[in-house]
């Protein structure tokens, strides 16, 4: 069985990420693990479980959480359909862009679909509830962007954690 760390431990962890960011000139990288640092503060001495498990309870992220309203108008099959295919892409940004040109090239697609598509797939993944309002179908598209170039890059300082972790 795993060993379990504390906070404290993970946040010298980081520190050390962080520094190794910042001798390399990554210094956007660096401020990000420097806020993720401080939200640590004061918290040193709870586990990460504990950590995490106050965090999800004070975003609202509990098992009991509102799910989110369909926009009207929506049809979900083909809401469901787009939405899987993005996220299922994850990290891939081929299969991300081949997703979004499948979702602008499909004609079934209205703006409320459009709309219902944006919003599970920038919420879905945290479960969150927020209902983005998009001026355009472009700033859907650019927000859905967005978030795929955020949780690539999450997902590549998961891995360069696991790999100075493991």
């Amino acid at each position: 069985m795993a060993k379990s760390i504390n906070v404290g431990e993970l946040k010298e962890i980081l520190e050390r990420i962080q520094g190794l960011y910042a001798l390399a000139g990554a210094n956007g990288p660096a401020a990000d693990f420097k806020r993720l640092i401080a939200t640590l503060s004061g918290h040193e001495e709870s586990s990460v479980e504990q950590f995490v498990e106050e965090t999800r309870t004070l975003l609202g992220l509990g098992a009991d959480r509102p799910k989110p309203k369909k926009p009207e108008g929506s049809n979900e099959k083909i809401v469901e359909e787009h939405v899987r295919r993005l996220l299922d892409a994850e990290a891939n940004r081929p299969a991300f862009d081949t997703a979004v040109t499948k979702l602008k090239e499909d004609t079934r697609v209205q703006r409320a679909d459009l709309l219902a598509i944006a919003n599970r797939y920038l919420n879905e993944p945290t479960g969150g509830t927020f209902e983005f309002e998009f001026k355009s179908d472009d700033a859907a598209y650019r927000a859905m962007k967005r978030m795929f170039v955020e949780r690539a890059q999450d997902e590549s300082k998961a891995k360069i954690i696991r790999r100075m972790t493991g």
